[in-house]
């Protein structure tokens, strides 16, 4: 699943408050269960890491000196072919 863009079209304010809702359900949620032929269907626990992930990254933009520079992960090599 995707992350998010939260950085864009929203204040740091409304990306705090979407964390902290999806914070809130987090411990709720559950994929599905069925009992004696009912079932019921919540989000998938994907989908709220999706939104956390996406709310982290967009606060880390709006203040890195609070949450943090976004992270680069980075790799050169330099191979070496004789003559």
């Amino acid at each position: 699943m995707a992350v998010i863009d939260y950085y864009t079209g929203f204040t740091k304010e409304q990306v705090s408050k979407i964390l902290a809702i999806q914070q809130e359900e987090l411990p709720k949620t559950i994929a599905a269960w069925t009992d004696s032929g009912s079932s019921v269907q919540k989000r998938k626990l994907d989908e709220i890491h999706a939104i956390i992930a996406g709310c982290q990254a967009a606060l880390r933009k709006f203040d890195p000196e609070t949450y943090g520079r976004g992270r680069r992960v980075v790799q050169s090599t330099v191979d070496y072919i004789p003559r």
